[in-house]
């Protein structure tokens, strides 16, 4: 899930948060499928990630290293 909140003069994001949700494997080597994964009592790790936006100042871009790119395919 990713939910933004956007400046409404600008149409700019000022905030971005990502929820990254995850089942994790049973004994058997399965991982639940969709809603079921997140059920009580099936392991599963949730990631939630908050972002502040700040535009008001501009920055230059960045060479994103080769590792790095392999790994955003």
């Amino acid at each position: 899930m990713i939910d933004l909140d956007l400046d409404p003069e600008t149409g700019l994001p000022r905030k971005m948060e990502m929820l990254i949700m995850t089942g994790l494997k049973n004994d058997q080597g399965k991982t639940a499928k969709g809603d079921a994964a997140f059920s009580d009592g099936i392991e599963h790790v949730v990631f939630r990630y908050d972002y502040e936006l700040d535009h008001s100042e501009l920055i230059e871009g960045f060479e994103i290293p080769r590792s790095a790119q392999k790994m955003l395919r």
